[in-house]
C-alpha cells in the first residue's frame, strides 16, 4: 500500500452529505495518521467539519464564482502550490472533478459511476456498492482501495462542546432544564417535507403529555415554526428557527432525547451522534440516505416511496406520536 503524505478530499456540500462522508474520512486518516488532510468546502458547511486531529486544513470553494474562469485560476493556482499527492472526490460531480483536475496532482480519484466529469479522474473506484447501497458504504469504497480494512463507522464532527453550556443557557430561558425533543420541519425540498398543519398536530399531542418541543431550522423556517405553535400552543413548544450556527445545532441534539424530521441536515447530525430517531422519508430512500449504523433510528414512510408519486401527508400522525411517546417514556426512565 502506498503512503500519502499530501491528501486533499473535496466534498463541498450539502450538509447532510458532508456528514456521510465523515466515516470516509475516518477511514482515510487510520489508513494514513501521518498524511497532512485537506477538506475542500463551501463556507456555508465548513463549521461541521472537525480540526486536527481529522482535518489539517480546509479550502474554502466559493459557490457563486466555480464557473468564473479568473477565480478558477486562482484556485488552480492555490492548489497547485500544495502539491497533493492524493485528491479524493467524493462530491462526484462535474464541479468537483474539476477542482480535482486543477490540483495537477497525478492521482486524483473517484467513484467509477460518478454522473459527471468522471474523465477527470486518474482512477476510478470500482463499484463494490450499487447505487441502491447507503451512500456512506459507497464513499467507503474509496477508502477500501486505498487500503482501509475495518468496519467501524465513526462521524468526526466539529468540537460542539464548546456550546453545550451556552445552549443549556438558551433552553432554560425558554423554560426547559430537562428532556425535550426536536422537530424539524423543513428540508430541502419542499417535496419531502411532510405537511406542517400534522407537524401542528403532532406538536399539540406532545404538549398534552407536557414534552417539550423545540423547534429548529434555517431562519425561512420561522413562518413554519409559528404555525406549529399556533395549533400546540407555545407552552411547550419553543421556537429556535434561525437561533443556532452548526456547533450550536450539534450541541442541541447531543442535548435532545429525541429527534424527529424527514430526511434533511439536522438529521444526519442526530444520527452522526447515535441519539434516537424518527425519520419521515417519502422521496428519498431510507436505504440509500437514511439513518445509518444506529439501534435508535425508526423510519416511517409515505405511500409510493422513491418516486414522484410521493406524498408525504400519508405518514400518519397518531403513528408518529405512539412512536414518540414510546420513545420519550422510556428515555426519560433511564
Amino acid at each position: 500500500m502506498k503512503e500519502y503524505k499530501n491528501i486533499l478530499i473535496i466534498k463541498m456540500s450539502s450538509l447532510g452529505d458532508i456528514i456521510h462522508a465523515l466515516p470516509t474520512l475516518y477511514a482515510i486518516r487510520k489508513t494514513f495518521s501521518d498524511a497532512h488532510i485537506t477538506w475542500a468546502v463551501h463556507k456555508e458547511f465548513a463549521d461541521i467539519l472537525s480540526g486536527k486531529p481529522w482535518i489539517d486544513e480546509l479550502y474554502i470553494i466559493q459557490r457563486k464564482q466555480i464557473m468564473n474562469l479568473f477565480y478558477l485560476n486562482k484556485v488552480r493556482r492555490d492548489l497547485r502550490k500544495k502539491k497533493f499527492d492524493l485528491v479524493i472526490d467524493l462530491h462526484m460531480l462535474a464541479k468537483s472533478a474539476l477542482i480535482s483536475f486543477l490540483t495537477g496532482c497525478p492521482m486524483r480519484i473517484g467513484y467509477w459511476d460518478a454522473h459527471e466529469g468522471s474523465s477527470f479522474f486518474t482512477h476510478r473506484i470500482p463499484m463494490r456498492h450499487k447505487k441502491t447501497d447507503h451512500i456512506i458504504e459507497q464513499l467507503l469504497d474509496v477508502a477500501r482501495f486505498l487500503g482501509w480494512d475495518k468496519n467501524e463507522i465513526q462521524f468526526p464532527l466539529c468540537d460542539y462542546q464548546p456550546y453545550i453550556s451556552p445552549i443549556k443557557e438558551k433552553l432554560k430561558k425558554n423554560g426547559i432544564t430537562g428532556d425535550f425533543v426536536i422537530l424539524v420541519p423543513g428540508s430541502r425540498g419542499s417535496e419531502r417535507e411532510w405537511p406542517i398543519d400534522l407537524w401542528g398536530e403532532l406538536a399539540k399531542k406532545l404538549s398534552e403529555k407536557q414534552v417539550y418541543c423545540v423547534i429548529v431550522g434555517a431562519s425561512n423556517m420561522k413562518e413554519k415554526a409559528l404555525q406549529i405553535q399556533e395549533v400546540a400552543g407555545k407552552k411547550y413548544v419553543v421556537d429556535m428557527t434561525g437561533e443556532t450556527m452548526i456547533p450550536e445545532l450539534v450541541a442541541l441534539e447531543k442535548l435532545a432525547t429525541l429527534h424527529i424530521s424527514s430526511d434533511t441536515g439536522p438529521l444526519h447530525i442526530a444520527n452522526a451522534l447515535k441519539k434516537p430517531i424518527i425519520a419521515l422519508f417519502g422521496p428519498t430512500l431510507p436505504e440509500r440516505s437514511g439513518p445509518y449504523d444506529n439501534a435508535e433510528s425508526h423510519v416511517f414512510l409515505a405511500d409510493s416511496p422513491g418516486s414522484k408519486d410521493t406524498d408525504m401527508s400519508t405518514i400518519s400522525v397518531d403513528d408518529v406520536y405512539r412512536c414518540a411517546y414510546e420513545i420519550w417514556q422510556r428515555k426519560c426512565k433511564e
